[in-house]
């Protein structure tokens, strides 16, 4: 049974999250802030932060026939690198930390998508798909050496 994309937006964050810390954390080595969770970053040269920027363009689709309706929905996740100027040996390590991100957050990549208010983290019940890089830019900053990667999901969520 799928999900309703509308009232699941906690599956959403839950399982992106899931994939964030399997893919940057545990096999990267990575230090991730995520949203919602303490986080120290004082003491440390490098990390990055993870945000939902938003959720948006709820779009209604029927398959005439066949009685099936789905609902597509847009999620827009947000990472920020932050690497301390005096503390690295290397000015270009954001583009380092941007490219770890990338090469699990390219177009095309699916992410299993769980129903985590049941602690059900076995079976994948539907896919969150990356559709598009948003932002992919250096900021400049005194203190950091900065960097914006957003990527824009989308997933159909059968709605019976």
């Amino acid at each position: 049974m799928g999900l309703e994309a509308r009232g699941k937006i906690e599956n959403v964050k839950a399982s992106l999250e899931k994939y964030i810390y399997d893919s940057l954390v545990t096999a990267s080595g990575v230090s991730v802030n995520m949203e919602g969770l303490p986080f120290e970053a004082t003491h440390r040269d490098e990390w990055i932060q993870e945000n939902i920027l938003g959720v948006g363009d709820w779009q209604i689709h029927k398959r005439d026939g066949e009685g099936m309706r789905g609902q597509t929905t847009q999620v827009i996740l947000n990472f920020n690198i932050f690497v301390n100027r005096k503390e690295t040996k290397k000015a270009n390590r954001h583009y380092e930390l941007r490219d770890t991100i990338a090469t699990y957050f390219n177009i095309g990549t699916d992410v299993d998508l769980y129903d985590a208010s049941n602690s059900e983290w076995l079976t994948s019940l539907e896919k969150l798909r990356l559709r598009e890089v948003i932002t992919d830019a250096s900021i400049p900053n005194d203190n950091f050496y900065q960097y914006n990667y957003t990527v824009g999901f989308e997933w159909l969520a059968k709605i019976s």
